[in-house]
């Protein structure tokens, strides 16, 4: 998966990149930044997911990323 599709997705979803990396277990901005402009390659497994939710309707994506969000913020 390019950097242009995962910007694309993040658009649709309507996340900003702090959120996409919080969602998705990015370090920072600077990492998704750097997925986007192509200087760093996304994971298969995030390319995998990203792909998923994109077929999904728009409500049944934000209700899995609400759940993601939810996991990713406990330690």
């Amino acid at each position: 998966m390019k950097g242009e599709e995962v910007r694309k997705i993040r658009d649709e979803l309507g996340l900003s990149r702090i959120e996409f990396a919080e969602t998705f277990g990015l370090s920072n901005y600077t990492s998704v930044s750097n997925i986007e402009l192509g200087i760093r390659n996304p994971s298969k497994l995030l390319g995998i997911v990203l792909k998923t939710l994109q077929t999904l309707p728009i409500s049944k994506a934000n209700e899995l990323i609400s759940m993601m969000r939810k996991h990713a913020k406990r330690k």
